[in-house]
């Protein structure tokens, strides 16, 4: 069985990466806890790790684009047990609210909240959080409750986060009772500021063309060159976005980048909050298959607006196909000005000036 460190180095073997001091140093501290977790090592290194301070998990964390999610993702390919779970953790902690809003009405049931737990924890004995940040009151009065029962009961929790532990929740309602949550996470988790100053999604951007037309076999190809180089060939994985309770589905996304058809994003009822959801969530989108729209498709003209607004505002990288240039995308019609304003910034958008 490899090693996450043996699965980091093959990356770098195989130029799928670029070597990085804080990314292997990272990966060093971060194999070597898992491998006495996970007894990945021979007895006499587990016995050695044993006279060190114990910790139940790993909060890894920095700016965007440093390789957390890599890591994690390497981390999670690598331990081979069946009761493991990657999820996004509003995700998590939706489902969590989820049990409890069941389970309450028992009168037989002391703490819901502990009963819970434990029956998660039976369910994943190795659980890795994606985009771990605490912005609700409902999370932030459970979680110390909910993670000392889960590393009593041996769950193992690897945390990626863009925010330092001590920023957690910050400025939200209450936060002095969700303080020693802090500790405790600082205490027992081991805590890694991963923060090369190099953001590899970016660098792999900035050279060749971000914008093909016309569609065709040639123009997929390039597309999926590029996702593939950006994502290291990850595989897509489906990640679901909460939106003042609904449920955006990505069906397709890796490593920080989402990947989506035209009629996916601005054939469907969706609005400027979904479309900001999508930039806050990924520092790249694909946008593929925009065709020419004739008048009488002003609402997907309206959309596409909207989501090249959200993603311009952001200052997102973005990817696309279309069947014509930006100014022939939409030549005549409703909101044909409002248009023109898109045309501009799509224009922008593939400057060095926006890329860098």
């Amino acid at each position: 069985m490899k090693s996450s460190l043996s699965t980091y180095k093959n990356y770098l073997k195989k130029n799928l990466i670029k070597f990085d001091l804080d990314q292997e140093s990272a990966m060093k501290d971060i194999d070597e806890f898992l491998s006495f977790e996970f007894s990945l090592k021979p007895k006499f290194f587990k016995n050695f790790l044993k006279r060190r301070k114990l910790k139940n998990g790993v909060y890894l964390y920095g700016e965007a684009g440093v390789g957390k999610t890599m890591l994690m993702d390497i981390c999670f390919s690598s331990i081979k047990i069946k009761k493991k779970k990657r999820i996004h953790f509003q995700e998590f902690m939706i489902d969590i609210h989820n049990r409890l809003h069941k389970i309450r009405n028992s009168k037989s049931i002391q703490d819901p909240l502990v009963t819970v737990a434990q029956e998660v924890a039976s369910e994943i004995k190795f659980l890795c959080f994606d985009e771990f940040q605490v912005t609700d009151i409902a999370d932030a009065s459970i979680l110390k409750k909910l993670f000392t029962v889960l590393f009593e009961q041996g769950t193992i929790i690897f945390s990626t986060s863009n925010i330092k532990p001590s920023n957690l929740y910050l400025d939200g309602l209450h936060r002095d009772r969700f303080l020693p949550f802090i500790d405790y996470l600082e205490n027992d988790c081991l805590v890694i500021n991963i923060n090369s100053g190099k953001d590899y999604r970016k660098n792999r951007i900035i050279d060749g063309e971000v914008y093909y037309s016309p569609l065709g076999n040639s123009t997929e190809a390039a597309m999926d060159k590029i996702f593939n180089n950006i994502t290291n060939g990850l595989p897509y994985e489906e990640k679901i976005l909460f939106i003042k309770g609904r449920e955006l589905k990505i069906e397709r996304q890796a490593l920080g980048c989402a990947r989506f058809d035209f009629q996916e994003l601005c054939a469907k009822p969706l609005g400027a909050e979904d479309y900001l959801a999508i930039s806050n969530e990924f520092d790249v989108i694909f946008i593929e298959n925009i065709p020419i729209l004739p008048s009488e498709k002003r609402n997907e003209a309206k959309r596409f607006i909207s989501l090249i607004d959200a993603l311009y505002d952001n200052r997102k990288k973005v990817f696309i196909s279309a069947e014509g240039q930006p100014d022939e995308i939409y030549k005549k019609g409703d909101s044909q000005f409002e248009f023109k304003r898109c045309v501009s910034r799509l224009h922008e958008m593939r400057s060095k000036e926006y890329l860098q």
